[in-house]
């Protein structure tokens, strides 16, 4: 009989991510859909989830107590610094830009085409030009991100 060392096996599953849980951000509550800023009250939160779904959630996990995927946990990302989760090995490019924090005018920047926003960056996205979608995401993601 053959014996096969899963080792290897379990610590390529164990990168995958999700087993570390990130620090949450608890202690802001959730804004409501009417406590967003302008133009994001306008937005539609099931086609933002929905958006999220299609073009983030392969890579990216919204609860804090998920661990990082191909890309980082994005619990409170509207909280923190630009690059500055101490778990998850940033592109050099974005180590590099000059931003204080993630702001929804930001991150809508940073969707309408990551690689000629912060040349360099590792995150592949081809963009997305729909003001609306961009729109409906980011109010998803000011809200889920702080659940």
């Amino acid at each position: 009989m053959r014996v096969v060392c899963m080792i290897p096996v379990l610590l390529a599953l164990a990168a995958c991510g999700g087993e570390t849980p990130v620090a949450t951000s608890s202690a802001i509550p959730a804004p409501t859909l009417a406590d967003l800023p302008a133009p994001y009250t306008a937005a539609d939160l099931t086609n933002g989830k929905e958006l999220f779904g299609k073009k983030c959630g392969a890579c990216h996990f919204l609860p804090g107590d998920k661990g990082h995927k191909v890309g980082p946990n994005l619990n409170g990302v509207f909280d923190r610094g630009v690059a500055t989760v101490a778990d998850y090995d940033f592109s050099p490019a974005l180590k590099a830009f000059d931003a204080s924090g993630w702001t929804p005018e930001l991150v809508d920047r940073w969707l309408q085409s990551p690689d000629s926003f912060v040349p360099g960056t590792s995150m592949r996205l081809n963009g997305m030009s729909d003001a609306n979608e961009r729109r409906d995401l980011i109010a998803h993601l000011l809200i889920a991100s702080r659940q």
